[in-house]
């Protein structure tokens, strides 16, 4: 179960990205970056991907790989599902959030709290007009003409130190990479990616299992 909360509330690492941001240079303007990055991100109302998730020690040993599927929709709603052999799901109806782990047989629920809701993943589902409040932002240009965005956030108490967000020459978001407090980073690779396209409200609820504990917070 922590292995996905982590991602959504310190959250996003290989070894390719890091030779990426070796040859990065970075724009000075960082009121104009976050605007850059809020237009990519306010023409996509709903996105849906598979990914592939890949966690780093700070001495850059895999520590662990996982692939799954998620959606998102604004305002507000998430879809995350991880395959085996460490299935789990976590759905949020902008709202609540529900974290599902089969092999426990339980799931947890609690409240949409305002710093969970300016997680990494939520950018895909939530609010972007306050990036630049929540963020400094660099944009960063790189050979292969992909965009690269460096977030750090402003608050002290948050539990990552950067984010990258990088963008193909479809302006489709193709990974994002994060580095905590430990030196760990955590990579999602994303494919398949679908943007605006018809994705229902009946994904983004959680129909919870019988015989299934349910742990409130």
């Amino acid at each position: 179960m922590k292995s996905v909360l982590s991602i959504f509330t310190a959250a996003f690492s290989s070894t390719f990205f890091i030779a990426f941001l070796s040859f990065a240079s970075a724009l000075p303007n960082g009121q104009e970056s976050s605007q850059q990055l809020a237009n990519l991100l306010k023409k996509v109302d709903t996105f849906s991907a598979d990914f592939q998730q890949t966690l780093v020690s700070s001495q850059g040993n895999i520590m662990q790989r996982v692939s799954g599927h998620l959606k998102a929709k604004r305002p507000g709603l998430f879809y995350w599902y991880t395959a085996p052999p460490l299935e789990q799901k976590l759905i949020s109806d902008g709202d609540q959030v529900w974290l599902y782990d089969p092999d426990l047989e339980q799931v947890t629920i609690q409240t949409l709290s305002a710093q969970f809701s300016q997680t990494p993943a939520l950018l895909l589902s939530g609010e972007v007009e306050d990036i630049e409040r929540q963020y400094d932002v660099a944009e960063v240009t790189s050979e292969n003409q992909n965009r690269l965005f460096k977030l750090r956030p402003k608050s002290p108490d948050s539990l990552f130190d950067s984010l990258y967000l990088s963008f193909n020459r479809e302006q489709q978001l193709r990974l994002m990479q994060l580095k905590d407090s430990l030196g760990q980073q955590t990579t999602l690779e994303f494919s398949n990616q679908q943007i605006n396209q018809p994705v229902k409200d009946e994904i983004f609820v959680f129909d919870i299992p019988e015989g299934i504990d349910v742990i409130r917070q």
